[in-house]
């Protein structure tokens, strides 16, 4: 019996087919080189959010230093995970740098009536530089520990925004206006009458559009205080090395943020003692007077337009200059 499998005669019940006609120019086309799309690294670290629900946060003070000028204190709490590129022993030290990246200011606008107006806001935002040095393990016995310094520079984002309050008259805005005008036109009427119609010309569009440029203030920093406390979430005991040592790669932080800023308006501010006003009704049979008050008018100057309705004060100026003329009178009968 002949082997088939061995044969090298090709069998009555195998098909073969040549090979496919390939054009002359898909030959020649080389072929096109895909580059691989980049891997982009996933980092565990604190990212700029792109939306947020910002904080408000409320000026420790908010002082007049000049008729165009205003100092703001203000404290700005922020919390961030952050995680080390390796495993450290301990953290040698950190340094920090304040970087302030956006600050707009938001004028209140008029409201409308029975609403409450808000208030000025001040958009703060920004970023703190942490550079980290900590000590990796290299090597550890039962009773030694041998490690080399690293470095590694983290930034934690910080934003919030600060209630500038009703205590301060700022400049205020002014709006866009465009407003349409038209001539009038005398158009005969299609029944033949002498009469004529008289419109507005439907062939012409007139606009009169007005534009105001309000000027924004200037913000500089003068002053930032940094107040932190780093706090090991996840270490763990050295491998065959002294029984106190351990190694983290997490640290949870929380700081506290004191920046003062200084803002000049283009244009001078007036101070609103309305409600100083309003609390001296409110106490006037309680013997209030407002220059008793230590938060009445602290944003002015001593040369300030403030005047206030002191119906006591007035009072006792009235009872003063009768005093004086019953005197004179008396003197004069005398």
């Amino acid at each position: 019996m002949k082997n088939i499998k061995h044969c090298s005669c090709p069998c009555p019940h195998e098909w073969t087919q040549s090979a496919a006609f390939i054009p002359a120019w898909v030959r020649e086309t080389p072929t096109p080189k895909v580059c691989p799309q980049p891997i982009h690294p996933v980092t565990p670290n604190p990212i700029f959010p792109n939306t947020a629900t910002l904080p408000i946060c409320y000026p420790l003070q908010l002082k007049k230093i000049g008729h165009e000028t205003v100092l703001v204190t203000v404290s700005i709490p922020a919390e961030s995970i952050i995680t080390l590129p390796t495993d450290a022993l301990e953290v040698k030290m950190i340094r920090k740098h304040l970087k302030i990246t956006q600050s707009r200011f938001f004028n209140s606008v008029c409201s409308v009536p029975g609403i409450p107006p808000d208030t000025p806001k001040l958009f703060l935002g920004g970023f703190v530089r942490k550079d980290i040095q900590y000590s990796q393990v290299v090597r550890q016995t039962s009773t030694t520990v041998e490690g080399v310094i690293k470095d590694f520079v983290v930034d934690i984002p910080i934003s919030c925004v600060i209630d500038l309050g009703k205590h301060l008259i700022y400049p205020p805005i002014h709006y866009d206006q465009q407003r349409e005008y038209g001539f009038v036109r005398s158009t005969p009427l299609p029944s033949g009458s002498k009469d004529q119609m008289l419109s507005n010309d439907q062939t012409e569009f007139n606009v009169l559009n007005q534009q105001f440029y309000n000027p924004l203030p200037t913000c500089q920093v003068i002053y930032s205080q940094i107040n932190e406390m780093d706090d090991a979430l996840n270490r763990g005991s050295l491998l065959d090395g002294p029984f106190e040592e351990g190694s983290f790669r997490t640290l949870q932080e929380k700081m506290t943020i004191l920046i003062q800023l200084k803002l000049t308006f283009p244009t001078r501010l007036n101070t609103n003692c309305s409600d100083h006003n309003d609390r001296y009704e409110d106490n006037q049979d309680e013997g209030y007077l407002p220059w008793e008050d230590n938060q009445t008018c602290i944003l002015d100057r001593p040369d300030h337009d403030c005047k206030h309705n002191n119906k006591k004060l007035d009072y006792w100026l009235d009872l003063l200059i009768f005093l004086l003329k019953s005197f004179a009178n008396t003197k004069k009968c005398r």
